[in-house]
């Protein structure tokens, strides 16, 4: 089945507002992490552990990403 390079043009949009969105969500859970530390007495483990989440996340994003472009390539050049 030839792999359609309009699905993965529409497959890497997606995938970078992905990565725009876990970006702002990593952001903000740093910042809440942050105003946890600043508070006494707030046990700030699982706030570390969502940011943490999200942030591995937000890591394999680019790996899908570019896995994306090379398909767009392998199409364009007839081989996908």
């Amino acid at each position: 089945m030839a792999l359609d390079r309009q699905t993965q043009l529409r497959r890497l949009s997606d995938v970078d507002q992905l990565i725009t969105n876990a970006e702002t969500t990593v952001t903000k859970q740093i910042r809440t992490v942050d105003e946890l530390r600043r508070e006494d007495g707030h046990d700030t483990s699982e706030a570390e552990a969502t940011l943490k989440a999200f942030q591995d996340t937000l890591q394999s994003l680019p790996q899908l990403r570019q896995q994306i472009i090379n398909t767009i390539e392998q199409i364009d050049k007839g081989l996908a």
